[in-house]
């Protein structure tokens, strides 16, 4: 009897409750941004469009995530650079092939599983985010509060690429979480994974320095990674060394450029450089001044990650700043240093 006592004991303690509500609302809020975010029209006949039932919806969904043509661009390893984007994709191959072979498996398990999976695979990552942001900095309740809130203000928003932005959050809190730790095997490990699954990822192993000064493990968790890379993407040899395939000069039809910008109109340009930029930069930078002790390895992983923003992606994607959230809860913690 004791032993159930104390098992229900720590079950029902402030601390597990208060994770399991956060974990419940992260997928709501992922829920009502499926919804919201798919089309829920179906053309029927004479130009006539009728909105989906919801199971309808969810077949929908399900049919798309085990899709063969959905990830057959990523998993084509030709070299091909067409100044589009897309190309850099063709190096994200093992996590296409990773969601395809999940999603695969659970649809013979049951038809409908393939929705809920995708639901709950990236609603445990942000979950697991917090958790590893927790451990790493001991979040006051303020700022879970602040996570959450982040995270359900992104998700209301219009998001290309999510898939890709939770896993990079998630290896970016990892790697915090492993620095301050010391554990260069954990942020080797993780590097390697943020670069299979975006090559923004290359910037990961950076973060070893805002709480370390060993430039050799450093070293060798970079040469680890870069092999790692180049082995798993041999085939398109060609391209990775060309500037281009990483960072198009290109125009990218259908995306919003920079040049774009001068024929906005005020309110918007000024709702985009609010949200992607100024918000989280701005919290960065407020952090930064009201610090005693300026970490400038800090300063310099963030810069790097703006101007990765500014060049290297769609100007208006919101889900990209998911990644700076994990850097914004460092920016609290180390404000708060002596």
């Amino acid at each position: 009897m004791k032993f159930l006592s104390n098992n229900f004991d720590n079950i029902f303690k402030t601390e597990n409750i208060l994770n399991l509500s956060a974990f419940i609302l992260i997928i709501f809020v992922f829920i009502n941004f499926i919804h919201n975010s798919s089309d829920r029209y179906q053309l029927v006949e004479n130009n006539t469009y009728v909105k989906m039932s919801n199971n309808e919806f969810k077949k929908n969904i399900n049919n798309l995530l085990i899709a063969d043509s959905t990830y057959a661009y990523k998993l084509d390893k030709k070299c091909e650079i067409t100044g589009n984007m897309h190309d850099r994709h063709k190096v994200r191959w093992v996590k296409a092939l990773f969601l395809k072979h999940i999603f695969k498996i659970s649809h013979s398990t049951n038809p409908s599983l393939p929705y809920y999976v995708n639901i709950l695979l990236h609603s445990f990552l942000i979950f697991l985010t917090l958790i590893f942001l927790n451990k790493a900095f001991k979040l006051e309740k303020i700022f879970i509060v602040f996570f959450l809130l982040y995270i359900t203000f992104v998700f209301q928003q219009h998001l290309g690429e999510y898939s890709y932005s939770i896993f990079e959050m998630f290896f970016v809190s990892i790697a915090l979480y492993a620095s301050k730790n010391k554990n260069i095997l954990l942020l080797s490990l993780v590097s390697i994974l943020a670069v299979l699954n975006r090559e923004s990822g290359f910037l990961i192993p950076l973060i070893w320095l805002i709480f370390n000064s060993d430039y050799k493990k450093l070293i060798i968790c970079f040469g680890v990674v870069f092999t790692t890379f180049f082995a798993l993407n041999f085939n398109l040899i060609e391209c990775l060394f060309n500037p281009k395939f990483f960072i198009p000069l290109e125009r990218q039809e259908g995306q919003v450029n920079i040049s774009d910008l001068k024929y906005s109109n005020f309110f918007s340009v000024g709702k985009l450089l609010i949200i992607n930029f100024i918000f989280p930069f701005g919290i960065i930078i407020l952090n930064y001044i009201k610090s005693n002790i300026k970490n400038n390895f800090f300063v310099i992983i963030v810069s790097l990650y703006f101007l990765m923003f500014l060049f290297a992606t769609p100007i208006h994607h919101v889900a990209v700043r998911m990644i700076i959230l994990p850097l914004i809860f460092t920016s609290f913690y180390l404000a708060k240093q002596k």
